[in-house]
């Protein structure tokens, strides 16, 4: 499970690194194919697959802490 999360972090950091440059000066259908470059669309399915996987682990430790609550009763 280390390593896997290792590796996670490992690939987070390389959409930031895609391009840099001035995102102020877009008109709406630019932005909107910017937004839909490879990285973004990338940086935005590990963002949401972050979110899930954090839901999913807050949800599993609360089950456990409710089991042990009623373990003790």
């Amino acid at each position: 499970m280390k390593y896997k999360v290792l590796a996670a972090f490992a690939l987070m950091t390389s959409p930031a690194l895609a391009h840099q440059g001035d995102h102020s000066g877009f008109d709406l259908a630019g932005l909107v194919l910017h937004v839909l470059e490879p990285d973004h669309v990338i940086f935005a399915a590990i963002a949401v697959l972050t979110g899930i996987l954090a839901y999913r682990a807050g949800r599993r430790a609360e089950a456990k802490a409710h089991a042990r609550r009623d373990d003790l009763k």
